[in-house]
């Protein structure tokens, strides 16, 4: 069974989180990790390590609104991936979330990008997991991002309200519909 443990700037794995996200991700696709530990001082966002049996597995970062849950990171150790993992961390937060539209990004695939079968991964493992498309590509910080949800209900309004109510209410990224 998964545990949770909130992370702040005191918590034993803040250090553990930290090294997962900047292996992860890469540079152009991180804020700082300080800034994250600065929101996550928010009533409305959770950094959460997440642990099996006392091993840490990963994390993610989950920003809320009235009715939005957006994922913002999720990852898992590498030597925990294909393991089942990251499906039992996304039905935690369906579970945990229930009354709210799951929402998160994703690298679109692209077929000329340099990493398409790994996007082409990516977007199965999300659609095994309850993702659809919400036909719509988000471009910030010079990156493009596939807007996925667990609700065949996608708000513009609802999408753009879990940032600002989050600190971010200078985030103004181009939203645009996905070409067929």
């Amino acid at each position: 069974m998964l545990l949770t443990h909130v992370v702040k700037n005191d918590s034993a794995e803040r250090e553990l989180v930290q090294q997962l996200y900047e292996e992860s991700f890469p540079p152009k696709e991180r804020m700082p990790f300080d800034l994250i530990m600065e929101i996550n001082d928010l009533p409305n966002v959770s950094l959460a390590a997440v642990y099996d049996d006392g091993q840490f597995i990963g994390f993610y970062l989950l920003m809320l609104n009235e009715h939005t849950a957006y994922v913002a990171f999720l990852a898992v150790m590498p030597k925990e991936r294909l393991k089942g993992y990251g499906s039992a961390i996304i039905s935690h937060l369906k579970e945990e979330y229930k009354d709210y539209d799951i929402l998160l990004d994703e690298e679109p695939v692209y077929e000329d990008a340099s990493n398409y079968e790994e996007r082409v991964h990516r977007k199965e493992f999300y659609e095994k997991n309850g993702f659809i498309s919400t036909g719509y590509i988000i471009h910030a910080y010079g990156v493009d991002y596939e807007i996925l949800t667990t609700s065949p209900y996608f708000k513009y309004e609802e999408y753009i309200g879990v940032f600002k109510n989050n600190g971010f209410d200078k985030f103004t990224p181009t939203i645009v519909r996905k070409p067929d």
